[in-house]
């Protein structure tokens, strides 16, 4: 909109305002409509609340640090034709196949079957909020069951239905979510999950305007909102990966090695769906030989112990 203001265009007036939006936000029929969607969140979130237990190269500070970095890694654009593909022959989409990677790594690192992902969601169900100024954006806490016996198309398909069910659920706020399920508050750390998973799909454009060059300028980011948020965008030479973390808690090698782990568990899974989340494997080439030739003594169990990642 900006360049085609820039270029001396109008811009077609909104057919309705925010203020619109606010007055239907109270109307009965959206108070029952959120109703039914706490029902659906309370539920999601009955019993005990797991806490992700992964393990940190430096004690948790007793309030929450925001100072963090960001390690950037590809996944091979084979590797990601094959995702792609995998989503179509299971009926899911690239986000679902890449969510149920990231837990499946995390069910991993943690031995934990009970896993908590956040995942923003852009809040504008209807056209007529396509151009409208304002924040909609809410955050969707997603529960998953990840577990050694389950394979991966198995687990890809509970992924797939409860993301399903939290889009059909996505505008009940976070906060009062926070607040109805009466979470103990702990500075050292965000409510109800630590780690969030973003795709991004954003259309990739190039702008011309008359006597200026455009072009896109990387952030040097510093700052970490979560203990992890992992975020994937296509790209044409494959999926770009962001692994931001906070500093205070991790060293950045540990983050690089976990970054590794990622992306072979993701390749295991493009090749090899049908196997159970045990066998798939996240331990990197160089790993292996050293496991082999750097110990001696490490027999073939042990081997294939760690290739199950029962070692991380």
């Amino acid at each position: 909109e900006f360049v085609r203001l820039y270029g001396g265009e109008e811009l077609a007036p909104l057919r309705i305002q925010y203020k619109d939006y606010a007055v239907w936000q109270q109307s009965e029929a959206h108070q029952e409509w959120m109703q039914r969607q706490e029902a659906y969140w309370l539920n999601t979130f009955r019993g005990e609340l797991p806490v992700l237990d992964l393990s940190t190269d430096f004690a948790r500070p007793a309030v929450q640090s925001t100072a963090g970095d960001t390690i950037e890694f590809i996944l091979e654009r084979e590797v990601s034709e094959r995702l792609k593909e995998l989503a179509a022959q299971t009926g899911s989409t690239l986000y679902m196949v890449m969510l149920a990677a990231y837990t499946t790594l995390l069910h991993k690192y943690t031995g934990q079957e009970d896993i908590v992902v956040g995942t923003p969601i852009a809040g504008r169900p209807h056209a007529e909020l396509s151009n409208l100024v304002g924040v909609f954006i809410n955050t969707l806490a997603i529960r998953n069951y990840p577990s050694s016996d389950k394979s991966f198309l198995e687990y890809l398909q509970e992924v797939k239905e409860h993301a399903l069910r939290a889009y059909e659920h996505p505008d009940y706020p976070f906060e009062e979510l926070v607040e109805k399920l009466n979470v103990a508050r702990d500075t050292s750390r965000n409510a109800l999950f630590d780690t969030m998973f973003e795709l991004k799909t954003l259309e990739q454009r190039e702008f011309e305007l008359e006597g200026l060059t455009l072009s896109s300028y990387p952030l040097d980011n510093q700052t970490a909102k979560f203990d992890l948020s992992l975020e994937a965008i296509e790209q044409p030479e494959g999926i770009l990966c962001s692994l931001e973390y906070s500093t205070v808690l991790y060293k950045r090698e540990t983050m690089t090695r976990l970054a590794q782990h990622f992306a072979e568990i993701v390749r295991a899974i493009a090749y090899h769906p049908q196997q159970p989340l045990a066998v798939l494997n996240m331990v990197t080439d160089e790993e292996q030989e050293q496991l082999i030739y750097g110990f001696g003594e490490v027999g073939v169990t042990d081997v294939a112990a760690v290739e199950a990642g029962a070692l991380f």
